[in-house]
């Protein structure tokens, strides 16, 4: 008998739609789309907006960083979420969809003195509070942790500042490109590259803007401070599953979750016991990058040793033409100490202005350019290690390690053990004590979307999925040299024969020398200033790296997930600036020196001379003003602190200050003494 359904009512809220069905009172809430409109603003340079959610949809406009733009709704696609916004580029109001870890949104939520709360916040500074409050308003359930850096802020920014330490892409802004000595020629206003010659030394001021914790307290940015400990029951496969789609490591798991929970997103990560107790406790040292590392206290074989700080690139494709939507990874990676490497060949790369995420399909021998939306990693990390570093997990006494794969009989994405990526990245994060979620992170990062590097095409038997060693030296390439490691060796189950193998050892290896060596955290990994070989052991030298990947594994969780227990650990210096480190924005030519400075009727000691900025003059003791004379070298700059001055004191010092066009400044001093 064919029923009929009486009493539908559709009720209109300003939380969304609620269809009611039902007869009489018996009236039930059939399905509700709740989402709460907010304000936000774009979080990268470019930013494709597209007709539909996925990234198989046309593009519709590009968003420039900081465009306002009102988040109406969320969905997923692609395994990733999407926000649905409402923008106005002053043609009109538009909608479209973004990839949503590139929106920094503005909470709705109020908060109200929470006396518990405060007391849980009472270690940071008053300049972190507020960013703190604001997030706790709207996930209540969140932890924040004070990690206490016992560093003045200005001595942490001076030692990341060395030359090669941080670096940006080649055509960033000019502010956050550094003149220091070695950074900039200033005869002919070029950047040395580094890497292919595809990036350049980071400004002091770029490097203040991203070590600065306080300017990523926000909902997606915050994941960078998020512990990486595996905590069972926590991270299950089905939320492996969710951070794989859409590239080339899709697939669904091949056992059935023994986790608690059956749905198909993550639902919560909290701090685990796996993580050491003290971030201090660093074991092994060196510096990687988003491509290459370096160790210091590790000996590296000699044949890779050097005594300079030197950057390789084989990278050799070019800017995509469509964005993948997946988060931007890290750039080349610099050596701090005794060596650098480079990450690898052969991967998609990006396109964006200054650094946005965006991933395209790869494009053969071009130039390397940043994207937009998710960018595929140009570089992952090149691990600089040698067998002395001995990891307590082996092939042989691990509990969840596979190592019965034959890559004789591995396809696109089946394991030849009768496992999939998703169970490798479980296996990987049991045997190691990492969460499988940056694993999983870190595994798109290294590889890309599309996971076309040579180090994981298994042409020779071997792979290499995080690009351990994978650095130019002489004349192998970094492909060559990252198989070779592979290929070799008795630490981290190698000979890394099989897929399983590769993920599984290069999580232990990562587990061990980074995660539990105190730099348990995206942030840490890049600014190691916790652990051993400070400023020296650090994964990645693209000073966007520890935001990227933060990005990254924030788009695992939907708004849903994201009311679920998440502790983040949070660094504070001694000593930092009372408000946030602004981002510099300024372009354009950073000449800011003179090309001559005299005081009038007298002698400056020592002769003046473009690249000191520091001079003494004696006076007579009856005279009370100078002129002083000075000329730019670039007539963009403008200067300030010349003309008449008059002396107030026996014992005086000039600032003269010259401002490049694009805002940076250097000063000039002369130290003036008169006679008694």
């Amino acid at each position: 008998m064919k029923k009929t359904l009486l009493n539908k009512f559709i009720l209109v809220t300003t939380m969304g739609t609620i269809l009611v069905t039902g007869v009489g009172r018996n009236i039930f809430i059939k399905d509700i789309n709740a989402f709460t409109t907010k304000k936000g603003s774009v979080d990268v340079s470019a930013l494709n907006v597209r007709s539909n959610a996925g990234t198989g949809n046309n593009t519709i406009a590009t968003l420039e960083r900081d465009t306002s733009v009102t988040v109406l709704d969320e969905v997923n696609s692609d395994g990733m979420y999407w926000y649905k916004i409402g923008f106005n580029t002053g043609s009109g109001d538009k909608e479209g969809y973004v990839a949503k870890n590139y929106i920094k949104t503005e909470s709705t939520a109020k908060y109200t003195t929470d006396k518990n709360f405060e007391s849980e916040i009472a270690g940071f500074p008053e300049s972190y509070k507020n960013r703190l409050r604001a997030l706790h308003a709207e996930y209540p359930n969140w932890k924040f942790v004070v990690q206490n850096v016992d560093i003045s802020w200005d001595e942490v920014i001076r030692n990341e500042s060395v030359v090669g330490v941080n670096l940006v892409k080649k055509d960033a802004k000019s502010s956050w490109k550094s003149t220091a000595r070695g950074a900039y020629n200033w005869s002919n206003g070029t950047w040395p590259g580094f890497d292919s010659n595809e990036w350049v030394a980071a400004s002091e001021s770029i490097i203040r803007y991203y070590m600065d914790p306080r300017n990523f307290l926000d909902s997606t940015n915050i994941f960078q401070f998020l512990n990486h400990g595996y905590t069972t029951g926590e991270q299950t496969e089905e939320g492996v599953e969710k951070m794989l789609k859409g590239t080339f490591m899709e697939s669904t798991s091949s056992v059935k979750s023994t986790a608690p929970s059956a749905t198909a997103a993550p639902t919560t990560t909290a701090a685990t016991t796996e993580a050491p107790a003290s971030t201090t406790q660093a074991k092994a040292s060196g510096t990687n990058k988003n491509g290459t590392v370096s160790y210091s206290s590790v000996k590296a074989p000699e044949s890779v040793q050097s005594a300079e700080s030197k950057v390789y690139s084989t990278n050799t494709n070019g800017p995509v033409a469509d964005s993948n939507e997946n988060a931007e990874l890290v750039g080349p990676g610099v050596e701090n100490v005794t060596l650098a490497t480079t990450a690898k060949e052969e991967l998609p790369t990006v396109e964006d202005k200054d650094n946005g995420p965006g991933y395209t399909e790869p494009a053969p021998a071009a130039v390397f350019e940043s994207t937009t939306e998710f960018n595929d990693t140009e570089h992952g990390p090149g691990v600089v290690n040698s067998d002395s570093i001995k990891e307590s997990v082996s092939a042989s006494n691990s509990t969840y390690a596979s190592t019965a794969a034959s890559s004789v009989t591995e396809n696109a994405n089946t394991l030849s053990n009768g496992t999939t990526y998703v169970d490798m990245i479980m296996d990987a994060a049991k045997s190691s004590g990492v969460n499988p979620y940056v694993i999983a992170a870190m595994l798109i990062q290294e590889q890309g979307v599309k996971g076309t590097s040579g180090l994981i095409s298994g042409a020779t038997g071997v792979y290499n999925f995080f690009n351990i060693e994978a650095y130019q030296s002489g004349n192998q390439s970094a492909t060559s040299r990252g198989l070779a490691w592979a290929g070799s060796g008795n630490t981290y189950l190698r000979p890394w024969n099989t897929k399983a193998k590769a993920i599984i050892g290069g999580a232990m290896f990562y587990g061990s020398t980074y995660s539990k060596a105190g730099q348990n955290t995206f942030y840490l990994k890049k600014f190691n200033v916790l652990g051993e070989n400070k400023y020296k052991h650090q994964y990645m030298t693209n000073i966007e790296g520890a935001k990227n990947e933060g990005a990254m594994l924030s788009r695992a969780y939907s708004e849903e997930d994201k009311k679920g227990v998440f502790t983040f650990h949070i660094p504070v210096y001694r000593d930092m600036p009372e408000v946030p480190e602004a981002m510099p924005t300024g372009d354009g030519s950073p000449n800011n020196r003179l090309s001559s400075l005299s005081i009038s009727g007298y002698n400056i000691t020592p002769s003046f001379s473009s690249d000191n900025y520091s001079y003494t003059v004696e006076l007579p003791s009856n005279v009370n003003n100078v002129n002083i004379k000075a000329n730019v070298a670039d007539a963009s700059a403008t200067v300030s602190g010349i003309g008449d001055i008059e002396l107030n004191s026996s014992n005086s010092t000039v600032d003269i200050i010259v401002t490049a066009q694009n805002g940076t400044k250097e000063k000039y001093s002369i130290n003036i003494k008169r006679g008694n």
